[in-house]
């Protein structure tokens, strides 16, 4: 019943209307009342806003009260002209409409003949928007193109307040929220990974017209994000011809060395190197151009761009450890094509787009692993493929939109989008890849051919995907009506459906086989034998299917202001959410989240305190449920394949090894597997992905995060601005596969709420008694931002700003920054729709936390590890801006300066998990963070309103290589698993502690299990990058 009352409450306050699933913003407004010389309303007035670039022209009426409103307007400077018979024509030129915001421009109205004008400027303009909660960052095409910057739209996040970007965030982190809990979008289309939930898209900047971050305080109209909503709108063309001509270059040419790798002898496993490579030739180039203008003036325009990047890289290697000199080449074209058309009347608008962005690959190039600069300890042999490998990567972005303005103050906005994203891989050869992972170096009876490091290989191993595509379409509706009752209201309204698909085939080639020479195979305390010359593993894995959801959507909200101070933001969300399976036969959808599952209040207040639109203070407070990544549905629904055959190693017939020959002796005997799926079946190997279809709790719910913000936003003159507000976000609950092991080894896991339902406690292993209670997640940011900006205005702008915050808890996020495989240990996590691994967990609801008790507990005792989370940073301050000269040249700085983040010591255990053993920050922070980029160019007019403009871009000026991670594994086992270094807690009862250091000497390696890596550099900052460009501009 209160399903039913939720949703129809909430359909009737819609009363029809049409709305989006993400009704990302494109546009921005402008409002005010026209008064005369005593102040009083004057109704009947005709506002006309024209676009200063396209000539575009809106106009409307003032009502009763005077007062007028114009919503809709694309970001822009625009003039703005109040007529009526018996007064003076009031103009104010040069208002900037930003993202997101609605500006006011009020027009007080002198007696006078039409023909007399009265002109103000947009000094006289008021910068505070008094009716949105929304606390958000904009950055305009004027501002961009004078600032440092790279050439993706993504970038310009980073100036925000509140935003972190770095290696172990794995992309942009907003108030504490991982990478993989933020919205991306270009032009309102969403542009997400699908499977991971990270940013697919790029864009540059020449036809981006702003850059907004909404990172607090926002709408009920937007879903789908915990973090952020990053958003880029592009350009339009005008009534005249614009346009532009580039080129540009950076790469090794203009960029430094790359910090000294840390490196492990593969050959004894014992001593340490730093080995720094010279830097290799890197080229990128990048010609382009776009040009827009009128195809019928006032009414139709066009924009279009093309800018093609065209990468050739060449790695000098000597491979076999420094015996073999060679080389592989890379060859990459990355074209990013734009198109937009735009028609405007006074009553209708229109938009359509198309950014393609498909990405052309060949050669790939083995990464460095020897003791020695250029050194790869495979040999020449085994890299013969690198050169002919490659990959095509096909994503396209279309969106439309149409705004139709039905009355004075209400209209209705249809839109669709569709994002196609595809990823192949293409000259992989079906040789199985054999590795070493353990050295044979020495072994009686091994002939020197097979006497090799760790490391070695006879073929990189590659998965190879035939295609893995994700398609996300959306259409929706939004109805908008200002309307005066007890106030006046601004409300909004909607209705939408979000239709995913994600269609993947993908496999190693007769799988990829490991040998651990010299070792006997031990799992669970017991060892399980070994062979002759030790034991190997062959691993069956893949992923196969189609799967298919409906995500429909509905939302409203309402600004009302009471009197002619206080705006109420009151607003309502709630989506159907379905999460597939990939195995229909056994179960149509994985699970189902209802209308009343999703249910997110949004409620605000804005207070205008002076009564003069300068001081605005403001408190927000919503619930924001995330969309549940389809890696879940992948790797716990039948989508991934992992079995693990183990082996004794026997034979030196090691190069056949593979999923089609696995001879000797099984060390995983035959047993009953786990029951997740029906029938059960016998299997005699290790099952890493067994399937949760009967494992799914019944009364799961979905990952949310209530989020509270107070501020105030001070404007000191016309131009500038201060605001301070104080962020509060806490994670109510987030979805995990909670795990246990079976009798044979297996894990096993619920899919559940951790510390909720079926998972209020979770199953013990070793002498740890049943059951503990299990640690619901945790994730608390609190931060105190300052802001201080400036808009271009007289040749400069700047913006100032500093966070001061806590990330505190035991929980990541859906990327988990706990799960760091960095370089050093030649591992990563393979990542769907691209060819190279990442460092870091990508985004999923199947990481390592909670997966068995181990990882609950510290080696005191203590239950749940809480602290300062891996990606906190307490203190962050960041300055931009740029100064034009009157004599063409332009100077543009961005400084960042950040706290180190926390670094914890791990253990890896005999189950693969790394331990928190001394809880979170034992081992203190990494050095503090500082990057400072520089812009300068400099324009030369060649006539005809023509100039040419030589700029170059400078990031990480002084080529700061700050540490930014330290290795944390006191034990071998990061990255690839060494069972033989493992600390085997079977024999612990978790709860009373554990001496770990006596049980990692107890392995198989002894004293040589500890890692000598422990606590030295194994990340570092990026060295410096040039990058310079000529353009022409018309």
């Amino acid at each position: 019943m209160r399903l039913r009352f939720l949703t129809a409450l909430l359909l009737a306050l819609i009363v029809g209307s049409i709305g989006a699933v993400i009704a990302q913003e494109r546009f921005g407004g402008l409002a005010g009342v026209v008064s005369d010389p005593s102040g009083g309303a004057v109704p009947g007035a005709t506002v006309t806003v024209t676009n200063s670039q396209s000539g575009a022209a809106r106009t409307v009426v003032s009502g009763a009260d005077g007062s007028y409103l114009i919503p809709n307007l694309e970001p822009g400077k625009y003039n703005v002209a109040v007529e009526l018979q018996g007064f003076q024509r009031f103009v104010a030129e040069d208002i900037l409409i930003i993202l997101g915001r609605t500006f006011t421009v009020n027009a007080s109205l002198k007696l006078g003949a039409l023909t007399e004008t009265v002109s103000v400027t947009a000094e006289a303009e008021k910068q505070l928007d008094l009716k949105t909660v929304t606390l958000s960052h904009n950055v305009t095409s004027e501002q961009i193109d004078r600032m440092p910057k790279s050439r993706t739209f993504q970038g310009i996040a980073l100036t925000a307040p509140g935003v972190n970007q770095g290696t172990i965030e794995g992309g942009f982190q907003v108030n504490g929220a991982s990478g993989s809990e933020n919205s991306y979008t270009v032009d309102g289309v969403n542009t997400n990974s699908l499977i991971y939930g990270g940013s697919r898209q790029d864009t540059v900047f020449e036809y981006v017209q702003e850059v907004q971050v909404k990172t607090a305080g926002i709408d009920a109209e937007y879903g789908g994000a915990l973090g952020g909503v990053i958003s880029a709108v592009t350009k339009s063309g005008g009534n005249a011809f614009h346009g532009e001509g580039h080129y540009y270059y950076y790469g090794s040419g203009v960029g430094g060395t790359p910090h000294a790798r840390l490196v492990l002898n593969p050959s004894d496993d014992k001593t340490i190197f730093n080995a720094e490579d010279p830097k290799q030739a890197n080229h990128n180039s990048e010609p382009g151009g776009s040009i827009g203008g009128p195809i019928v003036r006032d009414r139709l325009f066009f924009f279009g761009s093309v800018s093609p990047r065209i990468t050739r890289r060449t790695n000098n290697y000597l491979f076999s450890s420094g015996t073999e000199p060679g080389l592989i080449d890379q060859d990459q074209t990355y074209t990013q094509m734009f198109g937009k058309v735009s028609y405007n009347a006074n009553r209708v608008q229109a938009n359509g787009s198309l950014l393609a962005t498909p990405l052309r690959s060949s050669g790939t190039l083995t990464y460095y692993n020897g003791i020695e600069p250029l050194w790869v300890s495979s040999s020449k042999a085994a890299n013969a493929s690198q050169p002919g490998r490659g990959y095509d990567q096909d994503q396209y972005n279309f969106s439309g939109d149409v705004n139709i303005w039905l009355g004075r103050n209400n209209f209705v906005t249809v839109r669709g989008g569709y994002f196609y994203d595809n990823y192949n891989d293409k000259g992989i050869p079906t040789t199985t890849s054999v590795s070493w992972l353990t050295s044979s170096v020495g072994t009686p009876g091994v002939p020197p051919e097979l006497q090799q490091p760790i490391g070695y290989q006879n073929t990189p191993q590659a998965l190879i995907s035939n295609f893995d595509t994700t398609k996300t379409s959306l259409f929706q509706v939004d109805y908008n009506h200002g309307f005066n009752a007890a106030g006046s209201h601004l409300l909004k309204g909607g209705f939408g459906v979000r239709h995913t698909t994600n269609d993947v085939n993908n496999a190693y080639p007769g799988g990829f086989t490991r040998l651990f020479w010299n070792q006997s195979f031990t799992f669970g305390g017991v060892n399980k034998g070994a062979g002759q010359y030790g034991y190997y593993e062959v691993n069956d894995r893949g992923t196969q299917g189609l799967v298919k959801a409906n995500m429909p959507a509905l939302y409203i909200q309402d600004a009302w202001t009471i009197g002619s101070r206080l705006t109420l933001n009151l607003g309502i969300r709630s989506e159907k959410e379905t999460i597939p399976s990939f195995r229909t036969e056994i179960k149509e959808n994985a699970f189902v989240f209802g209308w009343g599952d999703k249910f997110a209040p949004r409620l605000g207040a804005s207070y205008d305190v002076l009564g003069n639109g300068r001081l605005k203070a403001f408190a927000s407070w919503g619930r924001y449920f995330d969309w549940v990544k389809y890696e879940l549905a992948r790797g716990s629904f039948g989508g991934d394949v992992w079995n693990i055959y183990y082996h004794s190693l026997d034979t030196l017939d090691v190069y056949n090894l593979n999923l089609s020959n696995i001879p000797e002796r099984n060390l995983w005997p035959a047993s009953t597997g786990p029951c997740n799926v029906s029938p059960c079946a016998t299997s005699d190997y290790r099952d890493r992905r067994v399937p949760n279809f009967n494992t799914v709790d019944p009364d799961i719910k979905p990952m949310s995060q209530d989020a509270t913000n107070v501020g105030i936003e001070y404007q000191i003159n016309p131009t500038t601005m201060f605001g301070a507000t104080y962020v509060h976000n806490n994670l109510r609950r987030t979805i995990e596969d909670i795990g246990s092991l079976d009798a044979n080894g297996n894990e096993i896991y619920f899919e559940a709420n951790p510390g909720e339902g079926v998972a209020v406690r979770m199953p013990s292993t070793g002498l740890t008694p049943c059951c503990i209670a299990t640690p619901k997640p945790i994730r608390k940011y609190d931060a105190l931002e300052l802001t201080l900006s400036r808009r271009f205005s007289k040749n400069w702008f700047g913006n100032a700003n500093l966070t001061i915050s806590r990330l505190y808890g035991n929980y990541a996020g859906l990327q988990n920054s706990d799960e760091i495989t960095t370089p050093t240990v030649s591992g990563g996590y393979v990542i769907a729709q691209q060819q190279a691994g990442n460092i870091f967990r990508p985004g999923s609801s199947a990481g390592r936390a909670w997966d068995l008790d181990e990882l609950e507990f510290d080696a005191h005792g203590h239950l749940d590890v809480v602290g300062r989370l891996a990606t906190d940073r307490p203190v962050v301050a960041k300055f931009y801006g740029g100064y034009q000269f009157k004599f063409g040249t332009q100077v543009g700085l961005f400084e960042y300066v950040g706290s180190g983040t926390p670094i914890s010591t791990y253990v890896n255990t005999t189950n693969q998990i790394p331990v928190f053993v001394e809880g979170r920050g034992d081992l203190g922070r990494t050095p503090t963070l500082s990057r400072t980029d520089l812009l300068v160019s400099h324009d030369v007019d060649v006539g005809r309103k023509q100039r040419v403009r030589f700029e170059l871009n400078v990031i990480n000026l002084f080529n700061q290589k700050t540490a930014t991670h330290l290795f944390n594994c006191l034990n071998k086992g990061c990255g690839p698993a060494r069972g033989d270094s493992a600390a085997d807690l079977s024999g612990q009862n978790l709860m009373n502690g554990y001496d770990y250091r006596a049980l990692i000497s107890a392995s198989p390696s002894g004293a040589n299990a500890f890692d000598p890596r422990y606590k030295m550099a194994d990340l570092w900052q990026a060295p410096i990058q040039g990058q310079f460009s000529i353009k022409w501009i018309f």
